[in-house]
């Protein structure tokens, strides 16, 4: 499955009117009595802070059509081998082609003591840019996992 954000409000509805079960949204209870969902699971979060608008989930080959031309924006998680100036050989790519990180944070990788994975939002002027840039950032890693790439809001 691939994650992918989105702010196009039509996608509701047209997963629903296919009936598509290899689809799936994590959304409030709203959003599921309006475009008349199935809900499955509720509070499925892991911690009571945490705030989702909504995540469409679909087979990876499906993904490509909800990505929109102006998807500047995009969410990574990566992991690094356990050694000095790996996260700056990780990060500098972003920085030589002009991709500005909005967003790092770290996370215990779980069953893997002082093994972290760090999540990063990052955004660029150009598509072009950001591509060169996670073609690199993906030969400085032990894994690279693009989340979702999406427009950014409006500011």
């Amino acid at each position: 499955m691939t994650f992918v954000p989105s702010l196009r409000i039509p996608w509701p509805s047209r997963i629903l009117s296919r009936g598509d079960k290899s689809c799936a949204a994590i959304a409030g209870r709203r959003a599921a009595e309006h475009y008349r969902g199935v809900i499955l699971a509720e509070s499925i979060q892991d911690n009571a802070e945490n705030f989702t608008r909504f995540v469409l989930l679909l087979p990876e080959k499906e993904a490509a059509a909800w990505v929109s031309a102006d998807a500047r924006k995009v969410s990574l998680a990566m992991r690094l081998a356990h050694r000095p100036g790996t996260l700056l050989a990780a990060l500098e790519p972003f920085a030589r082609h002009g991709v500005n990180l909005l967003k790092i944070e770290s996370r215990p990788i779980h069953g893997r003591p002082w093994e972290y994975q760090f999540f990063i939002d990052v955004e660029a002027a150009d598509v072009a840019r950001l591509d060169r840039a996670l073609s690199e950032v993906r030969n400085a890693t032990s894994e690279l996992r693009v989340l979702g790439r999406y427009a950014a809001a409006s500011r």
